[in-house]
């Protein structure tokens, strides 16, 4: 009988890093010699349990469950890293902008760079990355980035389109780009049609650009939708008055005078305004409440000049000019005009000495200012002859004196003679030697103006009216000043006889010595 001997029971490992499997494996053995009872001498069968490798089949199965595991591990790792950037994505944000409302627009600007090469779409990004260029002063860069968003065009509550366009507008009027930032605002009067201020920036940048009839469409409808805005109606009142619509132009300028009284703007306009509606008394107000800004106050001076110029307050009028000359910069435009002003308001008041002198200052700066130069040819003489300054100053009195005694000098007895303010004389006067003797009376109309103004075809004309309605057969027409080509022309074929302020100055001379 056969006997089994040495069976071992199968046995697990569990020692760390090995992972076998065992299985029972049946050995045969052969004894050499074998006694005892049942051997018989026969051979026997052994049962051995050993450890043993699976095959090719189980290291597959190992190499499956490392896949496995190591796709779990990815996995994780991914999500764990979506997650996190979840979290900090917004936290970045609102570090970006903790620094922006701190003024570090350079870091902020640094980390915006980076957060847009991951994601070149991300709208709130581009918008505050625009917002801090604009911050900085780099225009250019900020107009880019609010393109951007424009593009993109994802608004929300933290971006909406009104604030970005606003600020794209904004960014275009700093580099004078106003055609750019008109059609921005265009467009927010189509996305907030109820907002006055669009309308506002519209009407003003129209107004800026000449086109007063659209600047009032657009500001009237400013008017409209928020009838309290001061601003609002300064514009439309400078728009009208460009337009020469004054009347238009003083309702709105008062208007906007009574919701803003400390606005000097609209007080300067409005004294413009009246001054061209004939109101010199309200325009010298208005234009007083608008001194108190330092800005504008060598113009408000210069127009307060011109209302007294035309009240014929010339001694006044020298005076504000003069002073507003101690306020500008003697190399500005302004500079060149109050001395033209004050020249021309000496003219007026026959102060001679005085508007040379601000001729001769112009003259110096700028020889072809105007007609400077042409007045100071027409006062060459006036310029170094004393009685010829003194007869320009003279009282009417003294003026009418020294016309009488130019009549005589001339050989004309005087039978009438009317002063014309205190610029002219006319006279009706006789001549006594060659038609005495031949026992008639030859009347000749004589007139004398110590202005500058030239002598038009249209003057002369009304002269020679006068020399028919009075029975004169000669005229003499005598001024400091020059004849017009057609004056002259006119003259030429009538009996008139022309002396201009180059001929009259040997007659002034004679008269005053």
């Amino acid at each position: 009988m056969s006997q089994i001997s040495g069976a071992r029971l199968p046995y697990k490992d569990f020692s760390p890093g090995r992972h076998s499997v065992y299985q029972m494996n049946l050995q045969r053995t052969q004894y050499s010699s074998v006694t005892g009872p049942g051997t018989d001498g026969c051979r026997a069968l052994k049962l051995v349990a050993r450890p043993c490798i699976l095959p090719s089949s189980s290291n597959s199965v190992t190499l499956t469950s490392y896949i496995i595991l190591g796709a779990l591990a990815l996995f994780i790792f991914v999500g764990a890293y979506y997650f996190v950037v979840s979290l900090a994505g917004p936290k970045k944000i609102e570090e970006i902008e903790n620094l922006i409302s701190r003024g570090k627009y350079k870091d902020a600007i640094v980390l915006l760079n980076r957060m847009l090469e991951k994601d070149d779409r991300n709208m709130k990004a581009v918008y505050l990355l625009g917002l801090c260029h604009q911050k900085t002063g780099d225009y250019s860069n900020a107009i880019l980035n609010y393109r951007r968003c424009t593009k993109i065009a994802k608004y929300s509550p933290e971006t909406p389109e009104p604030e970005v366009r606003k600020r794209l507008a904004d960014s275009q009027l700093s580099i004078g780009n106003y055609t750019e930032a008109k059609n921005e605002y265009l467009i927010l009067t189509q996305v907030q049609p109820d907002n006055y201020e669009n309308y506002y920036e519209v009407g003003k940048l129209f107004q800026r650009g000449g086109l007063q009839p659209k600047a009032i469409k657009f500001l009237t409808q400013a008017t409209r939708l928020n009838p309290a805005h001061a601003d609002s109606w300064c514009a439309l009142g400078q728009a009208h008055f460009q337009m020469n619509n004054y009347q238009e132009a003083r309702n709105a300028l008062q208007t906007a005078t009574q919701l803003a009284p400390s606005d000097a703007n609209a007080h300067y306009y409005l004294g413009l305004t009246l001054r061209f509606l004939q109101d010199g008394e309200g325009a010298l107000k208005a234009l007083e409440k608008a001194l108190k800004d330092e800005d504008l106050k060598p113009r408000v001076i210069l127009t307060r000049g011109l209302v007294m110029m035309d009240q014929k307050s010339y001694i006044q009028a020298v005076a504000e000019f003069q002073r507003a000359l101690k306020l500008v910069d003697k190399k500005s435009d302004m500079f060149l005009q109050l001395h033209y002003m004050a020249a021309a308001a000496a003219e007026l008041n026959r102060d001679m000495h005085t508007a040379i002198e601000h001729w001769e200052k112009l003259n110096s700066i700028k020889p072809d200012y105007r007609d400077v130069a042409q007045k100071l040819k027409q006062y060459s003489d006036f310029r170094t002859d004393d009685s010829i300054k003194d007869f320009m100053i003279a009282s009417g009195a003294q003026f009418e004196a020294v016309t009488r005694k130019m009549i005589e000098n001339m050989g004309f007895s005087i039978n009438q003679i009317n002063m014309n303010r205190d610029t002219a004389i006319t006279a009706l006067v006789s001549e006594t030697d060659a038609m005495k003797r031949a026992n008639r009376r030859f009347y000749a109309l004589f007139y004398l103006q110590r202005d500058l103004n030239t002598v038009s075809e249209n003057q002369m004309r009304e002269f020679h009216e006068q020399m028919k309605e009075r029975g004169a057969q000669r005229g003499v027409f005598m001024t400091v000043g020059e004849f017009a080509p057609a004056a002259i022309e006119f003259a030429g074929n009538r009996p008139i006889e022309l002396f201009d302020s180059a001929a009259i100055v040997e007659h002034v001379r004679g008269a005053m010595s």
